[in-house]
């Protein structure tokens, strides 16, 4: 698939000013806010930082004002469509494809971002706010910007394409108001599909970050009245705290260790790649209560750990050595206008001493012409033009470039040279890097023995960050004994819930007998994540292994799991996820309908068509099964997974000519998998295509790699001949 393509979220901000003033003349809010007006009284310096900040412009009321693009009558074309962007007096309007496929006028309700790009929202029928994919570049023009431009390049995206503006995967109101606004609700009526969007502020006001400011209203109306001046989160985490240096290491530390995670946690809300499992947004609730974050997994990063697709920060200062050393978000940006503490490198240099870091020595460049941030926070551009830095703050590893096909960031700059240039130069000067868990890691993702005894070594492993260890651990698939039952032992008492979290989702492929061992006591963790992954992961086990006095545990773990998938009922994935729950427990009518429900919310969501039928396919309904996967087809025609699954409906009524039609689409196809090819290469050695069936694999060798499944098919049937 082209990079392009990959799956884009826009998420916004949180991070901003602090305290609130009285204002006798203010009535009081229900919901507790004060509003960030009200902040400023009291919090004037901070309130002068904000302004105009990226949280400030994070989203406004379009007005020419607001609008950095040419609507003066401009005009862009994408793949045949030429979008014209236009006012009348105040009014900012866009003629676009919509919906149909038509040009239609639509007005432009609200502005989105500022730089390095701004986007423009939309409003469809019943209270959907889509972004519109083409965006205007609001960098200098000397720099290639003031231009229109769309954000998935060049890829033909039409009305039809499930990224299209007017599609569920832009919409506002799922994929980004909540961190681009302040105490924000989406209100889906599911009944009605309609949304009834509330706010305390549009943008990301004081209360986003500050939580709501009623109380410290009243605590500066009566000082002591309230416990941590009425805020909640109190940040105080860096109270009291310098940076001592070592004269051996080049390198500060923390004068206290850091306890407490609540910046991080106040900022991964919106600076993650995740998805909401409780409402609200308040930056006081433990992170993982409110979201499940991305691991560190493909496609979202690369096999190492570097980003790869547009994960934000979270993940990757979640791995390395300054999350490790106590380091927040605020030791290098001000919380308040959003930048760098210092100038590009020297941010870097509050800590690390100029005279052991910012030398040619260590540097390997004249000074003038690499700093800190080159080598070691190398960026990636996302939308086209939009750079994104990676937060791991790793050392560049050009051997695991060799390896495993991993970018380093030698060869971002010197693109004429090769990996092995990199090492080679890297080694003359005594420069290679240390040997840490990076190379195990991407071992992890072969699909061989070694991987899941690398996958093991990780996950036991104290020394590396925790975020690793949980990828790692969710890779496993274990088997019952006494070796991995003293191991999740251990895990599941991890102080660190990410480990937890990992550890109960591994018994959704481990041994049932493991699960029903490990799984009650995950059942009541404090962590919400927790417990709704448990319970999703013991919904698939017989109740008889499970040990007596745990049912009323597993109900409610149960219930919260479908409140979390509810909490996202606009969009289809929890409508299937909740079809899958009850599946397995046998109450295939309400699985029906929650699958049913999903087509119903997204008419082009694949899973949705592809467990609707296999349910089928379990009622022995086959004419059903086949019926819905071709209705998906009309809708998403050439789709891999659709023909894949109708072939194998096909095979099951014994069309097997139709069914070959269909794998072989399947196998040809951009979703393709290493196992369509293999069932399409068994499906044809069942009719006595033995040689076709090896040219199928071969070419899917070619494709895919040296897959150790498809290598033994294609040894088998290299046998047979």
């Amino acid at each position: 698939m082209n990079a392009n393509r990959l799956r884009y979220t826009i998420i916004g901000c949180a991070l901003l000013l602090a305290g609130c003033t009285p204002d006798p003349n203010s009535a009081p809010r229900d919901d507790g806010y004060a509003s960030s007006e009200t902040c400023a009284g009291c919090h004037e310096t901070q309130a002068d930082l904000w302004k105009n900040s990226h949280h400030d412009l994070a989203i406004q009321v379009a007005t020419p004002l607001a609008a950095l693009g040419d609507f003066e009558n401009s005009e862009f074309t994408h793949h045949g469509v030429t979008s014209r962007f236009y006012r009348t007096g105040e009014q900012l309007l866009v003629e676009t494809d919509g919906m149909d496929g038509k040009l239609t006028s639509f007005p432009v309700r609200y502005t989105f971002g500022v730089f390095p790009l701004q986007q423009y929202l939309l409003e469809l029928p019943n209270g959907k706010i889509q972004a519109l994919s083409i965006a205007w570049d609001s960098r200098p023009e000397t720099d290639g910007g003031q231009r229109w431009f769309h954000v998935y390049g060049d890829d033909p995206i039409d009305h039809t394409d499930v990224l299209h503006w007017t599609k569920p995967s832009q919409n506002w109101e799922t994929m980004c108001a909540d961190c681009h606004s302040t105490n924000l609700t989406s209100n889906y009526v599911l009944a009605e599909d309609r949304f009834e969007t509330s706010w305390s502020e549009l943008n990301v006001g004081c209360e986003a970050c500050h939580g709501p400011g009623q109380k410290h209203v009243q605590w500066a109306q009566r000082p002591g009245d309230q416990p941590a001046m009425g805020l909640d989160p109190h940040f105080d985490e860096s109270q009291n705290v310098g940076w001592m240096p070592n004269s051996e290491t080049g390198t500060s530390a923390r004068s206290i260790p850091r306890t407490t995670n609540k910046e991080l946690n106040a900022c991964a809300g919106c600076h993650s790649r995740r998805a909401r499992i409780a409402e609200g947004n308040h930056p006081a609730t433990p992170f993982l209560n409110n979201y499940r974050p991305a691991l560190i997994d493909p496609p979202s990063y690369h096999a190492d750990g570097q980003i790869l697709d547009e994960v934000y920060v979270w993940g990757s200062f979640k791995q390395s050595k300054m999350h490790a050393a106590g380091v927040t978000c605020s030791d290098c940006h001000d919380p308040h206008s959003l930048q760098l503490r210092a100038p590009q490198e020297q941010v870097c240099l509050q800590c690390h001493a100029a005279d052991r870091f910012a030398t040619i020595d260590h540097q390997m460049h004249e000074q003038a012409t690499v700093n800190c941030i080159d080598c070691h926070m190398p960026p990636t551009n996302y939308m086209q033009i939009d750079a994104r830095n990676d937060h791991s703050f790793r050392i560049p590893r050009p051997a695991l470039t060799l390896a495993h096909g991993t970018p380093n960031a030698c060869n971002d700059c010197h693109t004429d040279k090769d990996a092995g240039w990199a090492v080679q130069a890297l080694n003359q000067r005594d420069m290679l890097a240390t040997a840490n868990w990076t190379n195990s890691f991407a071992l992890t993702l072969n699909s061989d023995r070694s991987a899941m005894q690398q996958a093991y070594q990780l996950s036991i492993d104290e020394a590396i960050p925790a975020i690793i260890r949980a990828s790692a651990l969710r890779r496993l698939q274990l088997a019952d004994s006494d070796d991995a039952r003293s191991m999740l032992d251990k895990l599941a008492k991890d102080k660190d819930p990410l480990i937890r979290w990992a550890a109960a989702q591994s018994l959704e492929v481990s041994d049932p007998k493991l699960a029903a061992y490990i799984g009650p006591r995950l059942l009541t963790d404090p962590a919400r994540i927790v417990r709704i992954a448990t319970a999703n992961a013991l919904g698939n086990i017989d109740p008889v292994l499970l040990p007596p006095g745990h049912y009323a545990d597993m109900k409610s773990a149960q219930d919260e799991y479908v409140a979390s998938q509810l909490v996202n009922n606009e969009r289809a994935e929890p409508h299937v996820n909740i079809a899958n729950m009850e599946r397995l427990q046998n109450r295939f009518d309400a699985a029906e309908r929650g699958y049913l429900t999903a087509l119903q919310v997204n008419p082009s969501f694949v899973p949705a068509y592809v467990n609707l039928a296999d349910l089928y396919r379990e009622w022995e309904r086959e004419p059903d099964a086949d019926a819905i996967l071709r209705q998906g087809l009309q809708i998403l025609p050439g789709n891999g997974s659709l023909h894949h699954s109708l072939g194998l409906s096909l095979i099951r009524q014994e069309r097997m000519d139709d069914a070959l039609a269909e794998l072989r689409i399947a196998a040809a196809s951009e979703e393709a998998t290493p196992r369509y090819a293999i069932v399409h290469a068994l499906a044809l050695n069942s009719t006595g295509q033995t040689e076709a069936a090896l040219k199928v694999l071969g070419s899917a060798l070619d494709r895919f790699g040296a897959d150790p499944q498809l290598q033994q098919a294609y040894r088998e049937f290299s046998a047979q001949l």
